[in-house]
């Protein structure tokens, strides 16, 4: 009976200090849950939990055990912590950042991964948007958050000629029936993409249309994240509206 019991324990031991598993989760939400409550998260990611709700929205694209994720402009990994708890063992995050913080030896994100138990499946990217080259059909979901505006955005290193340009490689990367998902601070409607630049926001007409054109379907929204008092004529980091903004979550499939 003892050995029994000591056998019991070191099983208990060795499964805590496992990467979180479907198996221990038991079911969708709890892996989700877990993902999202792990303590090994930076508490500078876990402390916006409340006002990003990444649960709702992993869940709500449909990230599963053993997927293949890319996280666009990833610095701080607030998603591809948690990304890396769902896709587990079996699954990659790619955790994309522009291509000046790969040659900064000092860029604490690179850090992070290497030195995070919790994201030893998450790999690092380096690249401007325009000088993306994902291999084809090869991911299973994209998330760009927040900075989807940056498209737009009229500074050397962050906006780029052709956003379709852009848009068609992510498309090509993703695998038929993959889903994209695009958050972002919300513009006016008629505001132009100038705002990416002046406000750090975008209007999500803008983000339909583009999507559209590049071969992308609508396949559902998120309303958790809109604020019907957000001035939107205001840039985010505005102290009146910053942490409050209404951010619009929009699902796109790539047909099959």
């Amino acid at each position: 009976m003892k050995s029994n019991m000591i056998k019991a324990v070191i099983v208990c031991i060795t499964f805590s200090f496992l990467p979180i598993s479907i198996t221990q989760a038991g079911d969708y939400d709890d892996l989700i849950k877990a993902a999202v409550n792990n303590p090994a998260r930076a508490e500078t990611n876990s402390s916006r939990d409340a006002a990003r709700q990444p649960g709702e929205v992993i869940k709500f694209m449909g990230v599963k055990p053993g997927m293949t994720v890319l996280d666009m402009v990833s610095n701080g990994g607030f998603y591809a912590e948690i990304l890396a708890g769902v896709v587990g063992n079996e699954g990659r995050v790619i955790a994309h950042t522009f291509a000046r913080n790969g040659m900064n030896p000092d860029f604490a994100y690179a850090k992070t991964i290497r030195d995070s138990e919790h994201m030893a499946n998450v790999v690092p990217i380096y690249a401007d948007f325009d000088a993306l080259d994902i291999k084809e059909n090869t991911l299973d979901r994209i998330f760009i958050v927040q900075n989807y505006h940056d498209l737009y955005f009229d500074r050397v290193g962050y906006g780029v000629d052709d956003v379709q340009s852009v848009l068609v490689m992510l498309r090509k990367g993703l695998k038929p029936g993959g889903i994209m998902a695009v958050i972002d601070h919300d513009a006016n409607k008629g505001a132009s993409s100038s705002t990416g630049t002046t406000l750090h926001r975008i209007s999500s007409d803008i983000v339909k249309s583009d999507m559209a054109k590049a071969g992308f379907e609508l396949d559902g929204n998120l309303d958790i994240l809109l604020n019907d008092t957000d001035d939107k004529t205001k840039g985010v980091f505005d102290p009146a509206v910053r942490g409050k903004t209404s951010r619009f979550i929009l699902r796109f499939k790539n047909p099959e």
